[in-house]
């Protein structure tokens, strides 16, 4: 009677401590996450990357500000650099060199493409859901297939508000085993924008080489 009564308090134990897991799927996770997106057609956000590579002990770090809508548009700020795309077309301004370079938007790498900084991971399937903490506060962390990324990523995962189901931090690893943390700060939707938010506006000085 008292092995039955020890296996029963440990049944119930064990499922008070995880009740996460039987509430929500990965599934739904994500399927709250991509709703969440639904819900504008633009995002501004401010971000954080860290990037540990596998055969150095060294971190690269660099932070930046996004903002982004449906189209092929966004406005990228990162140190020294500027980047604008009005769907068509993309101007990269060096600001140092005092040079804006000009190409056509369907000549970025995909890889390069800031907005896939959001919306990478929705195209993935969500396989496993978990529990993880970052700055103080509590977020679910999916596990994704990165297959529809091979040869890009081995590994991804993203950390959403428990609230709102929005991305708090992006975790990938490259083939060659490099690790790339993206935080993500300020992620607000963007109600309204013109469309000359997203074209380089010319500066005198400041030479224009079309390439396109």
């Amino acid at each position: 009677m008292k092995l039955r009564n020890s296996i029963f308090f440990f049944v119930v134990a064990c499922l008070l401590a995880c009740p996460a897991a039987f509430a929500l799927s990965a599934q739904e996770a994500m399927a709250k996450s991509q709703a969440w997106f639904k819900t504008s057609k633009a995002w501004s956000l401010d971000f954080k990357l860290q990037v540990i590579y596998a055969e150095s002990p060294d971190i690269a770090s660099q932070q930046g500000s996004l903002l982004v809508a449906e189209g092929n548009r966004f406005k990228l700020n990162i140190a020294g650099i500027k980047f604008y795309s009005d769907g068509e077309s993309l101007w990269q301004y060096n600001v140092d060199q005092k040079q804006v370079l000009i190409k056509a938007v369907e000549d970025l790498s995909s890889s390069l493409h800031p907005s896939e900084l959001l919306f990478k991971y929705l195209n993935c399937k969500a396989q496993k859901l978990a529990e993880g903490e970052f700055s103080g506060k509590k977020l679910w962390v999916l596990t994704l297939d990165p297959s529809k990324y091979a040869g890009q990523f081995t590994k991804m995962e993203v950390w959403l508000d428990k609230k709102d189901f929005s991305p708090v931090r992006l975790y990938t690893v490259d083939p060659s085993g490099n690790a790339s943390w993206y935080n993500i700060i300020n992620l607000k939707v963007v109600k309204s924008y013109k469309d000359d938010d997203f074209r380089y506006k010319a500066i005198k000085g400041v030479d224009e080489i079309d390439m396109r």
